[in-house]
């Protein structure tokens, strides 16, 4: 009995240490890492950011980029619209020539 009261003694104790260092150590490693990375700043000599308006120069004349969706799907219904009135167009021409 005695050894079981002393391992329920030892393991609160046990547990109550740790807690107390655990609060104790101060913040969260994610915060401590955030903080350095702040303070860090700009270094030139290891990262390269390129300016956003860098100009690509090329040898070769530009590729013509693709149409927009919204350019696309106009075309499709102008075509779908033309080849409609082609076929009302063709069937009124067949009922006045008879």
């Amino acid at each position: 009995m005695r050894n079981l009261l002393a391992l329920v003694a030892l393991t609160a104790f046990a547990a109550s240490t740790q807690a107390q260092t655990a609060h104790h150590n101060g913040d969260h490693p994610a915060v401590i890492v955030k903080r350095l990375q702040a303070k860090a700043g700009y270094d030139y000599q290891n990262t390269f950011y390129p300016h956003p308006a860098w100009l690509y120069l090329s040898a070769e004349a530009p590729h013509p980029m693709m149409d927009h969706p919204a350019v696309i799907v106009a075309r499709r219904q102008q075509e779908e619209r033309q080849a409609m009135l082609a076929a009302i167009d063709c069937d009124a021409q067949r009922y006045t020539h008879k």
